[in-house]
């Protein structure tokens, strides 16, 4: 039997990753239908998408939209404060009978972590195995376009490292991972896409590697922890730390305790003729 490629979408969020990756889903000819919380700030968003604002615990409201929308896909883009509003949707997503659902994690890899933010992702996965939910995963290290908020940049003029940096890890353009996201689920048979994991990596750095891309321009500054004065100080040391400790390869296995580079880039040839973006590239330095 032959099948056929996805092409009715619902994507959960309105914002770093969602706001690009609707717009390539749109550019694939896919119906987009964005769902974000009655309480979420207005944004503009892409020409071509339909928009619902449903609380996403109100399964029977979200069951409604997907089945009206004819939703085969669901994309989650909630953020890390907010993962714990995951699970209704994935009960609205069974209920509509959604054919995939991709779960909250464009980050480190989260298969067999069990504890903070890793292990609360890959329960959540876990989870959809045990509903017969179909789903993708895909790991993607840290945002390339956040380097600078890694060191806290902006707020005090250095490139803050905590530890050694001189362990590489994954970073990964948000436009590749989306416009990678985007081929992946409109181009590839649903048997490619089902309870698959998606590894990509645009470029594999120390953190010591991406302060010297800034050259001399900007001081280096070894701290063990940010200053209070900084936001999200604990987030971004753990962010670095994780890097340090290599678990922020897209390569890395959790359960083996290792890291393999050829794994890490293990999906690219999913989107061929793809020129991936280094870091240089995507600070403009």
């Amino acid at each position: 039997m032959t099948e056929t490629t996805y092409k009715s979408f619902a994507v959960l969020g309105a914002g770093t990753v969602a706001t690009p990756l609707i717009k390539e889903l749109l550019t694939h000819n896919a119906s987009v239908l964005v769902v974000t919380r009655p309480s979420a700030r207005a944004r503009v968003l892409p020409v071509g998408a339909k928009h619902a604002a449903i609380d996403y615990a109100d399964i029977d409201a979200l069951a409604t939209a997907f089945r009206e929308n004819n939703v085969e896909v669901i994309v989650s883009t909630i953020n890390h404060d907010n993962l714990e509003a995951q699970p209704p949707t994935a009960e609205a997503a069974k209920k509509a009978n959604v054919k995939l659902y991709v779960p909250s994690e464009y980050g480190l890899p989260t298969a067999g972590h069990t504890e903070g933010l890793l292990g609360v992702k890959n329960r959540f996965a876990e989870s959809l195995v045990a509903a017969d939910l179909p789903f993708a995963r895909l790991y993607v290290g840290n945002f390339a376009d956040w380097i600078p908020y890694l060191f806290a940049l902006s707020e005090t003029g250095k490139l803050n490292i905590v530890g050694e940096g001189t362990t590489r890890g994954s970073f990964t353009a948000v436009s590749d991972i989306t416009g990678f996201l985007a081929y992946v689920l409109t181009h590839l048979q649903p048997s490619q896409l089902h309870n698959a994991t998606f590894r990509i990596e645009g470029d594999r750095k120390s953190l010591m590697e991406l302060a010297s891309l800034y050259g001399d321009k900007v001081p280096v500054a070894r701290i063990s922890e940010f200053p209070a004065t900084v936001e999200n100080g604990p987030l971004r040391a753990w962010l670095q730390s994780a890097v340090n400790s290599g678990i922020a390869s897209t390569g890395f296995d959790a359960v083996k305790g290792k890291d393999d580079e050829d794994l890490a880039r293990s999906s690219h040839s999913l989107w061929p003729g793809h020129q991936w973006k280094s870091a240089k590239e995507v600070l403009n330095l």
